[in-house]
């Protein structure tokens, strides 16, 4: 691990604990990220204007369970997402996260 990855984390788990982390649980791996604002829109479908939550959670990378992320289900503030985007850095790791829409 480089000097600047070891700063990075070093840095992380000081913020974590100063802006407040939360809990993402990922195939029942708990993470802990921080979270954004949730994102609330409508889109337009086939039945009319249907609500869209999204969320996006920064984690550690080495935190994240191994294997594909996309499209797993994640459950954040006590509601179900799916995991619709991953970017991932050599220390955080930017999971988005989209509500999982119940037919």
């Amino acid at each position: 691990m480089s000097i600047v990855s070891e700063h990075a984390l070093s840095a992380a788990t000081r913020a974590f604990a100063m802006i407040g982390s939360e809990t993402v649980t990922i195939n029942s791996t708990a993470i802990s990220c921080v979270l954004s604002e949730v994102d609330e829109t409508k889109t337009f479908s086939d039945t009319g204007f249907e609500p869209m939550k999204r969320l996006q959670a920064v984690c550690k990378t080495s935190a994240l369970p191994a294997g594909v992320l996309l499209k797993k289900l994640a459950t954040a503030r006590s509601q179900q997402f799916r995991v619709e985007g991953v970017r991932t850095g050599a220390v955080f790791t930017t999971l988005e996260l989209e509500e999982v829409h119940k037919a």
